[in-house]
């Protein structure tokens, strides 16, 4: 994806309250969600390790609905592909 706002969040099915993003530190993906969850599908940007493409297209969505509020981006690594949970004590 070059960084413009994606066709997915040009879709949006209401007005949003709150868009987040998230970034995996271990694959580089960035994803852009939304609250309420009906209002678009969440979308995803390979290759933006810092966030900023999603921040982007964050920020083009907010001047489109002024009255929503951005979260984050927010950095988290995937768990292992084998890893269980573990119990509470």
């Amino acid at each position: 994806m070059n960084g413009a706002i994606t066709m997915e969040a040009t879709r949006l099915r209401g007005t949003p309250d709150r868009i987040f993003i998230s970034v995996d530190e271990s694959t580089g993906k960035s994803t852009v969600s939304f609250f309420p969850a009906d209002v678009g599908s969440p979308f995803q940007h390979d290759g933006d390790h810092d966030g900023q493409r999603a921040l982007k297209d964050a920020k083009a969505i907010l001047a489109r609905y002024p009255s929503c509020t951005i979260h984050g981006p927010h950095f988290h690594a995937a768990r292992p592909p084998k890893a269980r949970p573990r119990k509470r004590a």
